[in-house]
Parts: C-alpha cells; structure tokens; sequence
C-alpha cells in the first residue's frame, strides 16, 4: 500500500510542486537494504524496507518530501545514524526529554536504535524507534534531534506516517512556497509543532486518555474559564494566548507569581513540566489530577503534604527545597523518582529514602545518623549532595563510600579531620565543597578517577597543596591563592576554569594570562 499511497501523494503535487517527484532517486535493491542493515546492526520493519525498495532518498536540491524534510538515502541514513551513536556513550541522557504520550519513548537524547530517515538540515529527524519504552511499538515513528526535548510518537509505523501523508494532501493541508526560483512545500502553515500533535492525534486516535473519567465531569473549558478569578484569567491569556492551550500545555511555569490558590491546574492533564517555586502554596491537591507530570519544582512554598503526589506514575524529579515538609512516606513508592531535593526542609525522617531503589540523584539537609543506613541502600545512587550533616561521624561517611559508587559528591557546611573517609569512592569524578572546615584534605589526591575539584566559599582548608598528588584531576576551582598555590604543581595539564571570590585587577591579569 506504501507505494500506492506515494503515488498519489506525487499525483496530486505534481502540478503545483513537479520538482518533489524529479528529486526522488530510484529504488535500493536488496544488498543496499541488507548493508545499512548490518552497519546499524537491526533488521529494518518490512514497511521501511518497501519505502526503500521504491525510493533510495532524494536529491539535496530537493523538496524535502517528508512535508519539506529531506528524504535521506540509504548511505545518508546510516551516515547521520553513526553519528548519534559515536555521541551516545557521552551525551545519551543529556539534558531533559518528554516521551508524548507518557510511557511510549525512552526519554533521552540519543538512542542508537532510533534509524532516522529523514532531516531538516539542522540535526533535527524523523525516525523509527525500535527501543520503545514500556507502551510504545516497536516500529513506530517518532521526532528526535538536537533541538527535539518534546518527543511524540507521531505514527504507529511508517506506513500509518504516509498514509497520514496521503490524506493531509488529499484534503490540502499544506503550502507550498517559492524563494529564489526555489520551491518548497510544508505541513499546514509551516508548524511542525502543529505537525507532530496532528499526525499524532491520527495515529492515536483509539487511544484511551488517561483522564478520560475526571473529563467527564468536567464542565466544557469555556464555561470553566469564565468561572477564574481575573487574576488566573489574565494568568492564562497571557502565558498561553488561549485557554485550551493552557489545558493542553507540556510545560508551565509559574514563578513568584504570588499564587496561593493551584486549583486550574486540575485541568492541566498533559502537563510534563511543572515550577511554581517561590509562590504561597499550601494545597497541592489539584496536582493529583496531573497525572503526566514528570518534572515538578515546588521550591520555597509552605507545603506540608505531599500526599497528592502519590498517585504520578510518571513523576522523575522532585524538588522541595524551602518547604515545610517533614513525611517523604507519600514519595517512598513513586516507580520513576530518580531526583529528589530535600534541603532546607523539616524533614528529621529519612527512612522511606530506603524505598526510593531508582534514585540516582538526591540532595538534603541535616542529616541524622539513622538516615545513612537508609542512603546506603540506595544502590543506584550516583549524585549525593549533603548540607549541615553535623551529627556525621568519619565512620558514617565511610559507611557512604563503600556503599555507594557515587559520581558526584557535593558536601556543604561540614568539617573533616581528614578526608580518608571518603577513599573507598573510588568511582567520584567531581567533588564540590562549600562551607567546610577541612584540617588534612591530601586524601583527595589518591581518588583515581577525581576529574573536578570546585572549593566555593567558606572552605577552610589547611594543606590544598596537597591535591596536586592528584594524577587524575583535569578541573579545578577555588580561590585566587589557592590558584597561585596550585597552578605550576601538578604534573598534568589541569584547567582552572573559575575563581571563587573577587580578584584585584592585577590578580586577575595573572589568571587571564595563565588560561589563555
């Protein structure tokens, strides 16, 4: 059917765009298939083969016949796919990504079993997931790319892709626009934004909504709009223009806006990215309703419940920095938590910590001397940050380092006698200390896999000369006199990237001079 479905796609644009049906290059045979095949080390869907079979790509002066994305060739295919993968072992979790719907993409930046076959020139793709996550489809065809945080699973398999293809031209969605003697065509009004949800909604059309029983008692959102106090009205227009944008929206934020009523956000159900830091929030019980909800900041608010959170099957990241919290109990059996901020809280409790097996990342404050069993259980943990651990002794951080293979260890206002206790993280790359008295530091230098070294303020530290015995570090920052002390000692090349405190102009003359 793929090919009946091109063919008619061609058919139609013909007389407004002949230039997309001259740019498309005859068909692969079966060797190519089987080469790019091997070199990616998959077995293509038999839909992604047909397409091959009829076409191997388009011209680079072409079109662009995915709605104005080029169509890649075979040998352009596997090109741009060995470069995702040469950059995956580093870059693979690279900053945050959102699977729409929940649960069907891996939420990463590269996956190496995303096969791209198409591009808009800027690092940007369409592609075939063979690596869904737990509700996807194997096949399916989805958005990623440099510039693509929000990944939508936009066709159940490429054929399903071109048959929405075929109807998005058979009912005229589309422009076609000329610069320079150069014609182009696009979905719609050039939104691939608007592209992406479309081609979705086609595809999942069946797909039962995760809010489908708390919408049907829900007043149409006109009527509910009109119901807002004019400061959520106003809210609404001016962040989002319409109102079922706002329903609608992936990512809200509300910062310092003085809120002290959340309740519209019950009719957020597709929001993935929620920060209303420094607000005047006590309730969060709308947010039970926000059952897509990945991301969720909630800084400096006076919550004391966290009760509605317990339900998020999606919930990741959670930050409570500054609130009143003191129960972690309704977080302990979130499936997904895997970042976790607690500082500057009421907490005294951290035993449901050791419920917590998938975090990797997790900050908090005054720590009792109960909680480090419960951290040491957490065996994934690879990101501790700890302020005001008073009650610590050196056998508790002992304790830590041999239970955990930490990668980053920040540690704020705290003292060590010495730092042996910390030998046994033997997997840390970066230590940050802030506020700390340490009175023997050389410990530090036996680390063997310690690449940065950042002392901020407050450090009190009697003998830094000795972290020049480091052999593995690459990255240092501290004082202007620690910098002077350090720069000509080590015996590898060690960058120091930045100065903590202010510098005379002279001072910072030398520190120019010697990082250029």
């Amino acid at each position: 059917m793929i090919g009946t479905w091109l063919e008619e796609i061609k058919s139609i644009l013909r007389p407004e765009l002949n230039s997309l049906e001259e740019a498309l290059k005859a068909s692969a045979g079966d060797e190519e298939i089987e080469q790019a095949e091997a070199t990616i080390g998959v077995s293509f869907p038999d839909d992604l083969k047909e397409l091959y079979h009829i076409h191997n790509g388009e011209s680079r002066s072409g079109p662009g016949f995915f709605f104005g994305l080029q169509f890649l060739s075979l040998e352009e295919m596997v090109s741009e796919w060995k470069i995702w993968s040469e950059l995956e072992p580093e870059y693979q979790m690279m900053g945050d990504h959102y699977s729409i719907p929940s649960g069907w993409i891996k939420e990463q930046y590269i996956n190496r079993h995303w096969i791209p076959f198409c591009h808009d020139g800027g690092g940007n793709h369409l592609g075939i997931d063979l690596s869904p996550a737990e509700h996807g489809v194997v096949g399916q065809v989805i958005n990623f790319g440099r510039d693509e945080e929000m990944k939508y699973v936009i066709a159940r398999s490429l054929g399903e892709f071109i048959h929405f293809m075929r109807d998005t031209v058979r009912h005229g969605n589309y422009t076609i626009e000329e610069d320079d003697g150069f014609k182009y065509w696009m979905y719609g009004r050039n939104e691939q934004s608007r592209m992406l949800k479309d081609a979705q909604a086609y595809a999942l059309a069946d797909l039962p909504k995760a809010h489908t029983l708390a919408n049907e008692s829900e007043i149409p959102l006109k009527e509910w709009f009109e119901q807002l106090d004019d400061s959520w009205r106003d809210r609404i227009i001016n962040k989002s223009n319409t109102v079922e944008e706002f329903a609608r929206a992936h990512q809200i934020f509300l910062i310092r806006e003085q809120l002290t009523d959340i309740t519209p956000l019950e009719r957020c159900h597709e929001v993935r990215e929620l920060i209303l830091s420094v607000n005047d929030i006590q309730d969060i019980r709308p947010l039970a309703n926000c059952r897509e909800l990945k991301k969720l900041y909630l800084v400096r608010n006076p919550i004391r419940d966290l009760t509605p959170l317990r339900g998020l099957p999606y919930l990741q990241i959670v930050n409570l920095e500054g609130t009143l919290i003191e129960d972690l109990d309704p977080l302990a059996t979130l499936p997904h938590l895997c970042n976790l901020d607690c500082t500057d809280t009421r907490i005294q409790d951290y035993t449901p910590l050791a419920q917590m097996k998938q975090l990797t990342t997790l900050a908090l404050s005054s720590p009792s001397r109960q909680a480090v069993q419960a951290l040491s259980s957490i065996t994934g943990l690879r990101e501790l940050k700890v302020c005001s651990p008073g009650e610590w002794t050196a056998e508790d951080w002992q304790h830590i380092s041999e239970s955990l293979s930490l990668r980053k260890l920040h540690i704020e206002d705290a003292y060590f006698a010495d730092m042996s206790c910390l030998q046994a993280c033997d997997q840390l790359e970066m230590l940050t200390i802030h506020d700390t008295r340490i009175s023997d530091i050389s410990a530090i230098a036996d680390l063997p896999n310690l690449k940065q070294l950042e002392l901020n303020s407050g450090c009190q530290i009697s003998n830094i000369e000795t972290v020049s015995k480091s052999v593995s570090l690459e990255q240092f920052s501290g004082s202007f006199a620690q910098f002077q002390l350090l720069k000509d000692t080590f015996a590898q090349y060690v960058k120091f990237h930045k100065i903590v405190g202010e510098m005379t102009d002279e001072e910072e003359e030398i520190w120019h001079s010697h990082i250029r």
